[in-house]
This record gives C-alpha cells, structure tokens and sequence, in this order.
C-alpha cells in the first residue's frame, strides 16, 4: 500500500453536493486509489447546528444515519477499508462530547483555530488544544490527530486577504533551505515547542492535502517550500504525521474532481505507509473499533 492510498480525512456527510450520494463519494474514492479512508465530517453540522443539515438531520441522530448508511454501503465496497471519523471542531467542548457520538466513531479530527497574528498565542492555542486532545483520546479510548495544523496561517497570509508585498515578493528556495525561524515567521508558530508538545503527547499532525492546495493556488512557491520543510522538521524531531486529503469539493458535475492526499509531500520526506503508526494501532483494536 502507498500513501496516496490512505486518506485519514475525506469529507462525505452534509457538506456533499446536491445529487451526489455518499455511494458516489466511496466509488470516487476507489476509482481514484483510496483503499483505507477516514470517513468524516464536522460534528458542528450536526451539534448545536445552527442550520438544518442537507443530506443528514442536524442532529446526533443524523450523525447515527450517516454512520449507518457507512455501514450499510460497506458490503459494496469491500477492497475499502472504511473508518468513520468525524471532525471536532476548535471551539467544541470535549467535555460535553455526547457518549453515544464516541461509540458509533472509530477515531477523531481535531480542528484548531488561530486566535491572530501572535505567534506566541498561536502557539499556545495550538498546544491548549493539543493536550485536550490527549485527554479526550484517553477518556475516550478513542485516537485521534490533529488537522491542519497550517491551515490558520495559509489563511490569513494567503487565502482570507490579499498577500501582503514581502509575501509576493518571497524567492522560491527548490531546495527547501528555509531557517526553522523563518519558517515560524511566516506560519506564525513556534516550531520547536509543538514538535516537543506533539512528541510529550503522542497526539499526531496531518499533513493536509487541502492546505497544500490553497497554498499552491496563491502561484506563490515559497510557502510551500517552508511547509515541506516544516514537515521534515517535525519528522526529525519524532513526530508522527499522517495523510489525509481533507477533501470538501467532490462533485460528479464537472468530471468528477475531487481533492488529493499530498502524496508527494510525503515521498519527499521518505515516509511511507509503514511510517503511519496510527494506522497499526487501529489495526490492533487500540483507541478503535
């Protein structure tokens, strides 16, 4: 199995298009090489929504019926295998998680959420969440890894706002020779204190295949450039990175284009599916079902 084949965050709940069924998702999702795929969505389409869901009732019992149709699809797909992994969001209290959503997942996505332009409190926000999860996973016998950990950043430089001069301005460096601080400064993050934070934890960091979009999007190279060197430099340090495509926008509409797994990203680092360490731990029955 190579990494392109595994896709730990493909999106296939209330956010599908109109038309497009969840057995849609999963044939596109063999057709384009996924054999092992972390079914999600986000938990806040489903508590404390503040709209009705478009294909699943805003509600635990809607999140149930996804979860079931999963299920019931399965037999279908049996060259898949199928985790349902739905997506917490930076402001959902873990306290309050319902016993009846951590039953039916098999494991979990953590969103964070930059609180500005402050790289120190981007970094403490980021390690607040971080050891919550680690509470919630133990709490919960459930694994779980932290989404996107660039997404913020990517956001407010890149996405959210026009790039500022400097940042357009940046040289491309083909060789990834970026500082660790001049990788922080552009991330807004202290790379050393979340490589130590993730290691102390042992809560993993998604390399995110929709990130890496948006970033290549702004025809801007250098941002990338750092965010693979950014990797590299949490691999050094131990840290356990996973795949996931955080695919959003599949739609059978317009030939059937969907988001990928960054598999690219990963043959540069020299990770291979071996390297996948939560992986084995569902194989084995640990904070999985």
């Amino acid at each position: 199995m190579h990494i392109h084949n595994v896709d730990l965050h493909y999106h296939a709940g209330q956010e599908r298009a109109e038309g497009v069924s969840l057995s849609d998702h999963l044939q596109h999702a063999r057709l384009t090489g996924r054999r092992l795929i972390g079914i999600t969505d986000h938990l806040g389409l489903y508590l404390n929504a503040r709209k009705p869901g478009r294909h699943y009732e805003a509600s635990v019992d809607g999140l149930r019926a996804y979860r079931a149709e999963l299920d019931a699809l399965k037999p279908e797909f049996p060259d898949l295998k199928l985790y349902f992994a739905p997506e917490i969001g930076p402001g959902q209290d873990l306290d309050a998680m319902p016993d009846s959503v951590v039953s039916m997942s098999d494991f979990f996505i953590g969103e964070v959420a930059f609180p500005g332009m402050d790289a120190a409190e981007n970094t403490d926000a980021l390690i607040e969440r971080l050891v919550a999860y680690r509470m919630f996973s133990d709490a919960t016998n459930r694994e779980i890894f932290l989404a996107h950990p660039f997404r913020s950043a990517v956001n407010l430089r890149l996405i959210k706002r026009d790039a500022e001069p400097w940042v357009s301005a940046m040289e491309p460096r083909w060789d990834g020779d970026f500082t660790v601080e001049e990788i922080g400064a552009f991330y807004m993050l202290d790379l050393d204190a979340i490589a130590a934070a993730a290691v102390q934890h042992g809560i993993p960091l998604e390399v995110n295949g929709n990130t890496q979009y948006r970033i290549r999007c702004s025809n801007i190279p250098a941002p990338l450039q750092m965010l693979w060197r950014a990797c590299a430099y949490f691999r050094d340090r131990g840290v356990e990175l996973v795949p996931g495509s955080d695919q959003h926008g599949f739609t059978a509409g317009i030939g059937r284009v969907g988001g990928g797994v960054p598999a690219d990203c990963f043959n540069a680092l020299h990770l291979t599916v071996d390297h996948i360490g939560i992986l084995q731990r569902l194989r084995n029955g640990r904070h999985g079902m």
